[in-house]
């Protein structure tokens, strides 16, 4: 039976109470920038050695600290990531500590790291789910995007032996210019395996990683990236639904992370920083951590004002003028992040996106069509 992760509607219950009253209900720990892959997309890996030249790494006792002060201010939810969280020192005893503490955990890993050892605790603590990404159907094609010429191989073996634990795992796939010949074998690949798979054809540009980046990464032009999210529509839904869906004339881009969240507003629709927050490795606490605003350091002036800081960085983002006017919007599905990570401002356009969007209509026609001539040859 394949796995449902719709959000329980009790969940969506306590942040909609939740943002009555500011409370920070959602947190994520982003323990490290270090990876054992070198993903070409990324956004936040870096070396040991820049890693030390900006900050160091925090200590298991200040992540768990932290998370002590934040349950007494309301978080119940609780994401930990990098980098790849499982290469983090200590991660064992820190992730036991704060599942002991009753935090619904989840992780965000790249899954290579996850064998028999790691399952042998794991299973004991088991997490809410892991999101691990999936970025090929082979090893050749991880060795060119990951630089990891094994990747394909531990994932799998990993996933098998979660699945044999009955540990919930969602797929996450980055559609790149490096594995779009894989897509569909991806798709087939969570088909086959009983799991639910999210993937994406938009990238970020990494401006954590390098602030000169501003509407850069190594990402499609926005209309294959518009084409890639049709295929991404068509292969999720299957035919028919797909069909239906484009004759609708409905289309919207749906390639916005379930983990954000909406609530209502007329400035920040999502949760950054009316019910969630995200800590950086370096010590900042952020609505978002695709924001790349001055958040101030919790282990330094306590807890509520940072999270106060958070929220003052939300209530002081407003959209371009010309995206709350636009008769697309809706269909785009802009956030401010992606506005700000496009042009280095909040008041102005992202045209990528906007490119994405006038084209995606024709993208899934196009793609349609090329199906039905499958279907024929067939």
């Amino acid at each position: 039976m394949k796995q449902r992760l719709i959000e329980p509607r009790l969940t969506e219950f306590l942040h909609r109470k939740a943002s009555i009253t500011s409370t920070p209900i959602s947190g994520t720990f982003e323990l490290s920038p270090l990876c054992n892959m070198d993903c070409k997309m990324c956004y936040i890996k870096m070396s040991k050695e820049k890693q030390e030249s900006i900050a160091r790494l925090r200590t298991k006792d200040e992540w768990l600290e932290l998370a002590k002060d934040a349950k007494d201010k309301g978080m119940l939810f609780l994401l930990l990531t990098g980098g790849e969280p499982f290469l983090v020192k200590d991660f064992k005893e820190l992730y036991i500590e704060l599942h002991k503490m009753g935090f619904c955990l989840s992780i965000n890993s790249n899954g290579t790291m996850i064998n028999e050892d790691v399952i042998k605790w794991l299973k004991h603590y088991p997490p809410t789910r892991i999101n691990m990404t999936l970025y090929g159907a082979s090893d050749e094609t991880y060795a060119r995007l990951c630089d990891n010429p094994k990747g394909f191989t531990q994932v799998k073996s990993a996933l098998d032996l979660l699945k044999e634990n009955n540990i919930q795992v969602k797929l996450n796939c980055s559609v790149t210019p490096y594995n779009k010949d894989d897509l569909r074998e991806m798709m087939k690949f969570a088909q086959d395996n009983d799991l639910i798979i999210q993937a994406t054809s938009y990238m970020f540009p990494p401006l954590r990683k390098d602030s000169t980046q501003i509407g850069q990464n190594n990402r499609f032009s926005p209309n294959d990236a518009s084409l890639y999210g049709a295929y991404i529509s068509a292969y999720s839904n299957g035919f028919d639904n797909f069909k239906a869906y484009v004759e609708s004339g409905q289309i919207e881009l749906y390639d916005t992370d379930d983990d954000c969240g909406v609530v209502e507003g007329d400035s920040m629709r999502c949760r950054a920083g009316i019910t969630s927050f995200w800590m950086t490795w370096e010590g900042k606490m952020l609505p978002c951590g695709m924001i790349p605003d001055e958040g101030k350091d919790p282990w330094e002036v306590g807890f509520d004002s940072a999270w106060e800081n958070a929220k003052n960085i939300v209530k002081d983002i407003k959209l371009p003028v010309e995206c709350a006017g636009c008769g697309k919007k809706e269909r785009c599905k802009a956030c401010a992040a992606m506005v700000y990570t496009e042009t280095g401002s909040y008041d102005k356009v992202p045209q990528y996106r906007c490119e994405m969007t006038n084209f995606y209509q024709d993208a899934c026609q196009k793609v349609l069509c090329e199906l039905e001539d499958e279907m024929v040859q067939i």
